[in-house]
């Protein structure tokens, strides 16, 4: 088995969005994601209208954060287009695609500057489907 094929890592925030791009284009169930607070934010100003339209093509999106009220306040605005759920004890930053990809953060984004952001990209089932666990026991119900 090539390794390239089911690995890579990504250096710079612009890079790595560029990659939750690619993979987000190709979803096709469900997108699974957990970040920070500031995390949430970025995300929903640079893929609102990724979001929108994978929700038009039946891709449930789930994201769990910690809240605030501005962030509570974007989710009861999205909620026809995304869940957002509460991060119980959790702090970390990953997205699954469809149980099977899975793009994790290796640094808190709030220690870091956004040129020496860094993610690692796997393809793998087994992975995703830990922490797609670690998700559901973590994240209280729907807010």
């Amino acid at each position: 088995i090539d390794p390239t094929t089911l690995s890579g890592a990504i250096n710079g925030r612009e890079n790595v969005y560029a990659q939750l791009d690619s993979m987000l284009s190709n979803a096709k169930e469900s997108v699974t994601i957990v970040t920070t607070a500031e995390g949430f934010l970025r995300k929903i100003s640079y893929f609102r209208s990724k979001f929108k339209k994978l929700a038009e093509r039946g891709v449930k999106i789930r994201i769990a954060t910690q809240l605030n009220e501005e962030i509570k306040k974007i989710a009861k605005d999205l909620n026809k287009i995304i869940q957002v759920r509460p991060l119980k004890r959790m702090r970390a930053r990953f997205t699954i695609i469809d149980g099977k990809e899975v793009l994790f953060m290796i640094t808190d984004d709030n220690k870091i500057h956004e040129s020496t952001d860094t993610a690692i990209w796997v393809n793998t089932p087994f992975f995703a489907n830990a922490l797609e666990t670690m998700f559901n026991v973590n994240c209280v119900e729907r807010q």
